[in-house]
């Protein structure tokens, strides 16, 4: 059907070589199927060499090209195409050319359907009428020529601009198409959303106003920052940030990228806009997160970090206003703990206090330990909008409420909520460790007062007692059953007296009412000293093994010292094996001196291990196997210890050998400010 239609046609592929012809067509070119079909068309129909002025293959190929290019019909005036005859030679043909692209499924060019009408017979009568008809058939062709090309290029132009909106209509992005000055003309669904009608005739120095861009740090945006304006200056502009400030409305951000269109004169600037407003606002509520993590982890007063939360909260994320309130057990009311606010919204830390847990947004929160948004405050918030309530909690209860206040019609959001409530858990961990350290510093102070106070009660009496004791001991005339009495009563007010001594050195060391005296001592004669007086209490087969240099000099109090040597001998002596070693050993460098006791027996539980250095702790192995203690010797050797600026501590239980570890400063000169 194709060979057999009446109009010449040839088809070529995109490399531009013949793929078919019509049977009218070869006729005009006198030519074979199998002579042309797969060869380069300029190869098949050269130029004719014999004529100088020929150039139908430069004619020709800019047309091909124009369809390969644009993918649209290109019409030719009319061409003197020489072709060869079959016994040589070339015949003069005069021809009207039209090339028209055949596109596949996905619009890619498949094939190039060239139309060749043989107007060689018109050509020929027109040159003969004499130069009065070559003039006038000469202005008709350049009149029809222009014709036919402004035609193409109309149809091209609509069909490229048609093409342009259904693909930007499928994008997300806004995108702007823009005459030369900046003007819209081409705007697909989401640049629509954005500018509404605001563009309409705007030039692109208009943009910036009409839009309310600025720049990220706040000001208005200059043409220099104008990515339209550099783009019809010819220049790319990629990723360049900028904030939209409409009054009444939330902030947005945007990337722009921007660049100039070449080939065309309707559009020749284009102008896309991506939304990162979430992107943006997920990234600065991450930064704020990490930056409350750092100030809740500082030692400030509860009351200042508080402030500073409030603070970085509302001017990091862009809030009018922040407040923190902190639940009242007692009085069952809420009451403002901090509050921060912008310029111009300073009445929101001055109203509403204290707030009873049936009465406002911060209040619903309270109750319902989840977060609560108010989109629509009433008008004595003004110019306020909206609101955001996060619980801060401990465990299921709630210790306060988070408020953020902002100025702008808002929308809640999942971003905004999920950070803010990881925040407010923060701060509910941060006032719960409060709260517990202040619990725990007052229990122990009462705890030293109270341990000082029955010391100095008790020990009144106990040395009455052990005076009058001492009296009737003296008397000669007391019967035997009577002085054992009173031996035991002396014996016992002794043991007493004891404990009550190391109760008081450890109140007082705790409370720093007692200090110790540093001057130079050497450490390995003190701990020498007390192996040896532990020798002589130890009344079971068990050895004292000392390794130590011959001095190891520091500044430290000798006396107290060798209370810590003396609790630690007794300690070990009292859970060693029968027939083992308990070792002592003592080094030292520049930095620090080590005295290490160690003893073999029954391994501390794992559960014990942290308390064993707490006051009046007895471990279950001691309360079971009715051996004497008070629970205060550890408790003394780490005041001490701590009181010269040291540490002590015990070794694994899981491991077989119990080694306690006493680490002391050498080279310090000064008190220990504890």
């Amino acid at each position: 059907m194709f060979r057999r239609t009446p109009t010449s046609l040839l088809i070529l592929d995109p490399d531009l070589t013949i793929v078919e012809a019509s049977d009218a067509y070869l006729a005009a070119t006198m030519t074979r199927r199998e002579e042309i079909v797969g060869r380069y068309i300029f190869d098949a129909f050269p130029d004719n060499p014999d004529d100088p002025e020929a150039h139908g293959v430069e004619a020709i190929g800019a047309s091909l090209r124009r369809v390969l290019h644009d993918r649209a019909p290109d019409v030719m005036p009319v061409q003197k195409y020489d072709v060869p005859q079959p016994g040589g030679g070339f015949a003069t043909r005069y021809w009207a050319p039209m090339h028209a692209p055949v596109l596949d499924a996905h619009g890619g060019l498949h094939l190039i359907v060239q139309r060749a009408e043989d107007v060689t017979a018109f050509m020929v009568a027109q040159t003969a009428g004499g130069e009065l008809g070559r003039l006038t058939e000469q202005l008709r062709r350049s009149i029809g020529q222009a014709e036919a090309e402004i035609l193409a290029r109309r149809q091209m132009q609509q069909q490229q601009h048609e093409t342009m909106q259904v693909l930007a209509d499928s994008l997300k992005t806004a995108v702007f198409g823009c005459d030369e000055l900046g003007r819209p003309v081409l705007c697909n669904d989401a640049a629509r959303a954005i500018a509404g009608d605001r563009l309409v005739g705007a030039r692109a120095e208009q943009w910036p106003q009409r839009l309310h861009l600025r720049d990220p740090a706040g000001n208005p945006l200059t043409d220099a920052g104008n990515p339209l304006v550099s783009a019809l200056r010819g220049q790319r502009v990629c990723e360049a940030e900028v904030v939209m400030r409409v009054p009444g409305t939330p902030a947005r951000t945007f990337r722009m990228y921007a660049g100039p269109l070449k080939g065309r004169v309707d559009v020749v600037a284009l102008v896309a806009m991506d939304d990162v407003t979430a992107l943006r606002d997920a990234t600065r509520l991450k930064e704020c997160e990490l930056e409350i993590s750092k100030l809740l982890s500082r030692a400030e007063p509860t009351d200042e970090v508080l402030a500073e939360v409030v603070e970085l909260i509302g001017s990091m994320i862009g809030w009018a206003a922040t407040e923190v309130w902190i639940v009242d057990e007692v009085g069952e009311v809420l009451r403002r703990a901090s509050c921060w606010a912008a310029a111009g919204h300073a009445a929101v830390c001055g109203a509403g206090e204290p707030l009873p847990p049936d009465d406002g947004l911060p209040a619903r929160a309270w109750q319902t330990n989840q977060p609560q948004w108010a989109t629509d405050l009433d008008g004595r918030w003004a110019p306020l909008s909206a609101a955001l309530a996060i619980p801060v909690p401990s465990g299921t209860d709630v210790l306060g409420v988070l408020v953020c206040y902002c100025d702008t019609a808002e929308v809640p959001d999942d971003t905004r909520t999920a950070i803010l409530t990881g925040i407010g858990a923060q701060l509910g961990g941060f006032l719960e460790h409060r709260r517990a350290g202040s619990l725990a510093a007052e229990l122990d102070r009462t705890r030293d007062e109270y341990a000082a106070l029955v010391g100095h009660e008790v020990r009144t009496p106990l040395t009455s007692i052990q005076a009058y004791t001492e009296l009737l001991l003296d008397e000669p005339d007391l019967a035997d059953d009577h002085r054992e009495m009173v031996q035991v009563m002396y014996r016992n007010a002794g043991t007493l007296s004891i404990v009550v001594d190391k109760l008081l050195d450890v109140a007082g060391m705790r409370s720093g009412h007692i200090a110790v005296h540093r001057r130079a001592m050497d450490l390995a004669s003190v701990v020498r000293a007390a192996a040896d007086a532990a020798r002589e209490r130890v009344h079971r087969d068990v050895t004292i093994d000392v390794n130590a240099p011959g001095t190891v000099p520091i500044r430290g109090d000798a006396d107290r010292l060798r209370q810590v040597a003396d609790e630690l001998l007794n300690n070990a002596l009292i859970w060693a094996t029968e027939h083992s070693t308990v070792g002592v050993q003592v080094t030292a460098d520049a930095h620090a001196a080590v005295l290490t006791v160690s003893n073999t027996g029954e391994p501390i539980p794992a559960d014990e291990r942290d308390r064993l250095f707490d006051l009046f702790f007895r471990g279950g192995a001691a309360l079971h196997s009715g051996l004497p203690g008070s629970g205060l010797g550890l408790t003394l050797a780490r005041a001490v210890v701590e009181q010269h600026g040291g540490t002590i501590g015990v070794s694994d239980p899981a491991e077989a050998l119990t080694l306690f570890t006493v680490r002391l400063p050498t080279g310090r000169t000064s008190d220990h400010p504890g």
